[in-house]
């Protein structure tokens, strides 16, 4: 049983709002690349080929004082099968190096990967990689080690540029651009990295019986996120389900006042107006509060369901209301010449 009310009213708004994409940021610099998501958490990350570790990888959350942790990925195994006490080691230039325990060290699947936590701004770590050459990297359990050595030219420019995005610039919780401003106040946005990261009532919906089964947990970091609308109502936007090769479904849950419901997708049938548990490939611009979703008809996008809604926030509710539906079938045969702009798909709603 379904531990949710499902919403079945809907609106079908009679004119369409085109959505506007609220993205993240990409940047390079380098050897790094530092990228940024719509909840302004950011990582930067480096690959090194032919080395024992391929990939190295700082992250940060937008939370006041988040703390940094590492991604390190390896090209072999061996901390899977290897035995003894789990610890690593980080320094830069030769210098002392700062020591992490197994409790600050979270090994992956195989033993192909390890997130490290501590630290790491208040030990000076940080600063270290900031105005340092190389970082050494040693992780090791019992008497397996695996070392490399990250170049740090750009990393300077990195850390700065996601205190810029993150708006920390002279602010005390800043990574390289410090100053005496307060950190800045709990951001609306949040990502869900996990299952434990939702409500308890949300989390029923991952269970075998629920509308999210047989999602796979991996899906959510960097695809589910929480937007606190205001003090008594939170969206959650997650991935719900197993998805296919260029489809992947997705659910919007609302908590309003203590209690959590799904909202559904409106949508036009061929019978007629209907309503859809979950929603494809979907996008949320959450200053404008709208959604887009593409279902694809096969893999080049060339045919399919391409769908918007508008957050429609009352006094006693809220709910989707669908602004615009293209629909186009696929041709048994791709034209190569054909043009596949979306805006010229035919329209089911608004009824033209």
């Amino acid at each position: 049983m379904r531990h949710f009310s499902l919403v079945v009213s809907f609106v079908l708004a009679a004119s369409a709002a085109p959505l506007l994409a609220q993205d993240g940021a990409f940047k390079e610099f380098k050897s790094w690349q530092v990228n940024c998501s719509q909840t302004r958490a950011c990582d930067m990350r480096q690959f090194m080929a032919g080395s024992a570790i391929s990939g190295f990888e700082l992250k940060r959350s937008a939370k006041p004082q988040a703390p940094v942790s590492f991604a390190v990925s390896m090209s072999e195994g061996v901390l899977g099968e290897a035995t003894g006490d789990l610890g690593a080691s980080l320094s830069v230039d030769g210098s002392a190096a700062v020591q992490v325990g197994a409790a600050g060290i979270a090994l992956g699947e195989g033993g192909w990967s390890a997130t490290l936590s501590g630290d790491f701004i208040g030990n000076g770590l940080v600063t270290a990689i900031r105005n340092g050459t190389k970082l050494q990297v040693e992780l090791f359990r019992g008497k397996t080690r695996v070392k490399g050595e990250i170049q740090l030219a750009g990393a300077a420019a990195s850390l700065l540029f996601i205190d810029e995005f993150q708006n920390r610039v002279g602010h005390t919780d800043a990574l390289t651009a410090k100053g005496n401003k307060p950190p800045n106040p709990e951001p609306e946005l949040s990502d869900m990295a996990s299952l434990a990261d939702f409500p308890q009532e949300i989390q029923a919906a991952f269970k075998d019986d629920g509308l999210c089964a047989e999602t796979d947990e991996s899906m959510l970091e960097g695809n589910a996120l929480a937007h606190r609308l205001d003090k008594d109502r939170t969206l959650y936007v997650t991935p719900c389900g197993m998805g296919g090769p260029y489809n992947l479904p997705y659910a919007v849950f609302l908590e309003s006042f203590g209690s959590i419901k799904p909202l559904v997708f409106p949508t036009m049938a061929e019978g007629g107006p209907s309503t859809m548990e979950v929603a494809y490939n979907l996008a949320y611009d959450d200053k404008a509060g709208t959604f887009a979703a593409f279902f694809k008809g096969r893999g080049i996008g060339d045919c399919g369901t391409y769908s918007t809604w508008k957050l429609s926030t009352g006094a006693a509710d809220t709910s989707l209301v669908l602004t615009e539906e293209r629909v186009r079938d696929c041709p048994e045969e791709v034209d190569e010449n054909a043009s596949t702009d979306i805006e010229n798909w035919p329209q089911v709603w608004p009824r033209e």
